[in-house]
């Protein structure tokens, strides 16, 4: 299941997901760049979720609710991890050596 259908939406999940991938508190500005949003969509959204799982601190904001940021880090490297086994698959699809179980241990620069 994707985080969007579950969290209601792209911008709601992608705001959640960029919260609980970094200690730091971030500005909705910030996390609306990162996700490719409009500003006020995600000011909107936090404030939503304020008090209950996000706060608003000097520095911006942050994600307080720390199964939620443990499920969501969780989420995301599953969806990395599929992403990868696709890209291997076409990559052997095209002759070419893919990351996983041959020995690179990074991505080409």
């Amino acid at each position: 299941m994707r985080t969007e259908n579950l969290f209601g939406g792209r911008v709601r999940a992608g705001t959640l997901e960029t919260l609980a991938s970094t200690s730091k508190p971030l500005s909705a500005y910030r996390v609306a760049r990162v996700i490719g949003a409009q500003p006020i969509q995600v000011l909107n959204i936090l404030k939503d979720l304020e008090p209950n799982l996000v706060r608003r601190g000097e520095d911006g904001w942050v994600l307080m609710s720390e199964p939620l940021r443990q499920f969501l880090r969780d989420e995301l490297g599953r969806q990395e991890a599929e992403t990868r086994r696709e890209k291997d698959e076409l990559l052997i699809q095209l002759r070419l050596r893919p990351r996983q179980g041959h020995g690179r241990g990074r991505v080409r620069s």
